[in-house]
């Protein structure tokens, strides 16, 4: 007998997504771009933004074949179980504050939809206790007119189980079923199955409102308010500060005490000798 119950999984409606949705750009109108399998939803975004696709444009999918993770890692899922979303953004802004903007708008939607309180591992896992839900990858790059273009990709473990996951994905390799031993879903973490219809709504609606914020402040050419509280926002969230941690960077390792970030978004890491060290990639343990 299994240890779970598996969870039905079944096609996103783009037409419930539509009716649930609150923004002013992102999704609206016919820049939602549903594909049942794809490769990559960053991939797909990606080409379209080069092409020269309209900023808000939103690629959703129920499966990807070649999900990508941090550092060329793969994103593991199984199909029509999770929220998977790439956005194309043309932002006036620093793309690190994309990274900001995202892991608060996953943080409060999780909240808003599941009322659980997720944490923000640096620099763009979210947690929920100790298990990661969700991931995020920004890539940017310029358009046929030298533009720039950045994809926000996001994915979520929404709705089954992790067994599930692994039981269901019999060519894993060994290092891909040991991260996701580390994980869990929204599901397993709330007790009830999510609507991802809803959950994707209120996803590009937290999204939007502080990226519309951050384009207006850079738009009047200041480094203001806005941009300080959005950063205070997502330090506030960091549950890698104040401990004792490993950076792992390719065959490097360094460790010591997550001291701060700083403006940039940098992990300020203090050494065992007391030097600080300020990290701008690595995996964290």
């Amino acid at each position: 007998m299994d240890e779970f119950e598996t969870t039905t999984s079944r096609s996103l409606d783009v037409a419930d997504i539509r009716h649930h949705l609150k923004t002013e750009l992102l999704g609206t109108g016919n820049h939602i771009v549903y594909a049942p399998t794809v490769d990559s939803t960053n991939s797909l975004a990606m080409k379209l933004a080069r092409d020269g696709s309209e900023e808000g444009v939103v690629v959703l999918t129920d499966n990807q074949t070649a999900g990508k993770g941090r550092q060329g890692r793969r994103w593991v899922d199984v199909a029509g179980l999770n929220v998977l979303s790439s956005t194309v953004l043309r932002p006036l802004f620093p793309p690190y504050q994309l990274v900001m903007i995202a892991s608060l708008a996953v943080v409060d939607t999780i909240a808003d939809i599941c009322n659980i309180q997720a944490t923000i591992k640096w620099p763009n896992d979210i947690l929920i206790g100790e298990h990661k839900v969700a991931g995020i990858l920004i890539e940017t790059s310029h358009d046929q007119m030298g533009q720039l273009v950045a994809i926000m990709g996001i994915g979520v473990n929404a709705n089954g189980h992790i067994s599930q996951f692994i039981a269901e994905q019999p060519s894993l390799q060994q290092a891909d079923a040991e991260l996701l031993k580390r994980a869990t879903t929204l599901e397993e973490s709330s007790g009830h199955v999510v609507n991802r219809e809803m959950f994707i709504a209120r996803l590009l609606y937290q999204i939007e409102t502080r990226y519309l914020a951050l384009q207006r402040e850079a738009q009047a050419y200041v480094n203001g308010p806005i941009s300080r509280l959005i950063r205070e926002q997502w330090r506030n969230q960091l549950s890698t500060l104040g401990r004792t941690i490993q950076v792992h960077q390719g065959s490097k390792l360094l460790s010591g005490v997550a001291e701060d970030v700083n403006d940039q978004g940098e992990l300020l890491l203090r050494s065992h000798s007391g030097e600080c060290i300020s990290i701008t990639w690595g995996d964290i343990e």
